[in-house]
């Protein structure tokens, strides 16, 4: 499950950094002499744009932040707080030890430190979060105050996350066949608190990286246009609150790409249906404009028709069983 990172940036090296690497984010070609083929080929896929926001940490006495960092996973929310403030998060994407890029990037403090246990951010978006509330939210005492890089634990991670609805777009927390076998069987439906939306986060994030793996780019199962992941969803093709235990766990051939462009709404309100692997239009209140959109999709085969999800679209038109516009 995805974990919440506190970073301060109350000092004046931290203020810095924050500006340098991570508002103005490093030019992926001064980090690829400092690292292997396998960690720059990881870095592209992640950053097309050639940008890449970065920040780090020092060792901290008796290794204690380095025990920290190695806590971190993709998919983990790093919260930068100053001035009783929480005021940006960002995503974590990936992590490397590297001294030498650390040292390139923001030099030695006055203990003699560098930032060497680094990791990259996606996503990073204004907050402006209290550390009264985040006091609150979480059970803290009211007079704490974020003053060291810390990792919170699952149940805090979940009470922030989940009071703020917060979910990457891009970045999937790793979960195995196992443990979604495990959400799946142990999730009720009706649960509508922290534990609840925890595992449907997990959910979503193993449907999607079932899904799209570590494309950067994908099709939409619809309309067959290409765009940046962040702009598909792993769409139900049979709705979710209608799927068995067993159809959910048939995750190969229960969910497909559908683009946040109207697709995935067409498809959900019923608008567009799939019989045999064509599109068909349904019968519904419309616009001239809608009708236009309907039109450039009518009688279109779709890619990702098959003999083994071919029930799940038939559920999916019987569901939306009105008068077909021919």
């Amino acid at each position: 499950m995805s974990r919440v990172i506190l970073q301060p940036t109350g000092n004046k090296d931290a203020r810095e950094h924050y500006v340098d690497t991570l508002v103005r984010p490093v030019d992926i070609l001064r980090i690829k002499p400092f690292i292997s083929t396998e960690e720059l080929i990881r870095l592209e896929e992640l950053y097309p744009s050639g940008l890449v926001p970065t920040w780090g940490v020092t060792a901290g006495v008796n290794k204690v932040n380095a025990n920290k960092w190695s806590k971190i996973q993709p998919a983990d929310v790093t919260f930068f707080s100053a001035n009783k403030v929480l005021y940006s998060y960002g995503y974590v994407t990936y992590k490397i030890h590297n001294v030498p890029l650390a040292e390139n990037l923001w030099g030695w403090n006055s203990k003699g430190e560098t930032w060497e246990f680094i990791y990259f951010l996606d996503e990073i978006r204004e907050h402006d979060i209290p550390i009264s509330l985040f006091n609150e939210i979480v059970g803290y005492s009211q007079n704490f105050k974020v003053q060291g890089f810390s990792v919170l634990d699952e149940e805090k991670s979940d009470a922030l996350l989940s009071y703020f609805d917060l979910e990457s777009e891009t970045v999937v927390q790793p979960v195995s066949e196992i443990e979604y076998k495990d959400i799946i069987e142990s999730f009720n439906k009706d649960t509508l608190d922290i534990e609840g939306k925890t595992k449907s986060r997990a959910e979503q994030g193993f449907l999607r990286k079932a899904l799209f793996g570590n494309m950067t780019v994908g099709r939409c199962g619809i309309c067959g246009k290409e765009y940046p992941i962040p702009f598909l969803v792993a769409a139900h093709i049979k709705k979710r609150s209608f799927c068995s235990n067993e159809e959910k766990l048939d995750y190969k051939n229960i969910v497909m790409p559908m683009c946040k462009f109207g697709c995935d709404d067409l498809f959900e309100k019923g608008y567009i249906t799939v019989e045999e692997g064509r599109i068909v239009v349904n019968q519904k209140i419309t616009t001239k404009m809608l009708e236009e959109h309907l039109s450039k999709l009518k009688e279109r085969q779709i890619a990702g028709w098959n003999e083994d999800n071919a029930k799940y679209f038939l559920w999916h038109a019987k569901y939306h069983s009105l008068s077909k516009v021919r």
